[in-house]
């Protein structure tokens, strides 16, 4: 049975790329919830002759309150985020990367969370990859072809841990929601970065601003975690590879400068970083959102 979201709910979806995956997610998406929600669509410059915006505009014609955007350059995950965040109208704001597929349970146990404590400005669920590595994120799902598969699995989970959760020191952003309130004290994602480290600097922002990141355990959300390659032919999956690992490091530079690291601290895994000094930075957390409106290609009718 579909969750019913009205207008103070938005989730967002952004694509590089990969009709396949970025299709199964609205799929899941839709075949979640119902109501009059806010969807907002990214097609994040992708090399695919308008395929995803094409995607993007056949779901705006069956769910009238979609509005897509369509970047002219290449803008990266934050700069995506930026965009669905700055335009974003519900009092709760849920991110999907494109390769998340999503189930009523893990819409509903999400939105649960964050209404259980004024205090949280971000909630993320559980998957069967979160790339931070922790046990307590990642559950092992056994074999999962469909989506069917995928909500018997998650109502499992639910069953278990519906209303559990825990408090977290960073936050690792392939899939969120963020509180209005939250965003109303420290913005958006920080433009400093292109791409990586952008969500971590959110939470240790969230932080800083007196807010609590929360795991909310009844969530699960399939992560495909390979499909953004595994498209690819070989020589262009290793292009791409390399140039994740570039932004990577040029990312981590920005990040040590930012949070006045030592410059020759070598980048090996977030885990190990003093996320609780981190946490307590003395900087100023408020980003202004960002005006995308000029890449917006179609919007819910005025009024």
């Amino acid at each position: 049975m579909k969750i019913r979201l009205d207008s103070n709910i938005t989730i967002g979806i952004s694509a590089y790329g990969n009709l396949k995956a970025t299709r199964v997610c609205i799929q899941s998406l839709l075949s979640s919830a119902e109501g009059d929600f806010e969807l907002i669509l990214v097609d994040d410059c992708s090399p695919d002759n308008g395929q995803i915006s094409e995607l993007f505009l056949s779901v705006a014609k069956n769910h009238a309150n979609t509005t897509v955007f369509r970047f002219d350059t290449n803008l990266e995950y934050s700069g995506s985020l930026n965009c669905i965040l700055s335009h974003a109208s519900g009092d709760k704001i849920i991110f999907l990367s494109n390769d998340i597929y999503v189930t009523p349970h893990y819409l509903s146990e999400i939105i649960s969370v964050a209404d259980k404590d004024p205090g949280i400005g971000i909630v993320r669920g559980v998957s069967n990859f979160v790339d931070n590595g922790k046990p307590s994120h990642n559950i092992a799902t056994g074999k999962i072809d469909n989506y069917e598969d995928l909500c018997n699995f998650a109502t499992q989970v639910n069953r278990q841990h519906a209303g559990s959760f825990f408090h977290e020191d960073y936050l690792t952003g392939d899939a969120f929601l963020v509180n209005r309130r939250l965003m109303d004290k420290i913005g958006t994602f920080d433009p400093l970065f292109y791409g990586y480290f952008a969500d971590p600097d959110f939470g240790i922002r969230a932080h800083i601003a007196g807010f609590k990141l929360a795991v909310a355990q009844g969530a699960f959300a399939y992560h495909d975690c390979h499909a953004n390659f595994s498209y690819l032919d070989e020589v262009n999956k290793q292009k791409k590879i390399n140039a994740r690992w570039a932004k990577v490091h040029e990312n981590w530079a920005r990040f040590k400068m930012k949070y006045k690291m030592p410059v020759n601290l070598l980048y090996t895994n977030m885990k190990e970083l003093n996320w609780p000094q981190l946490n307590k930075s003395d900087i100023d957390p408020y980003i202004k959102p960002g005006d995308y409106l000029a890449y917006k290609i179609i919007g819910p009718p005025p009024g």
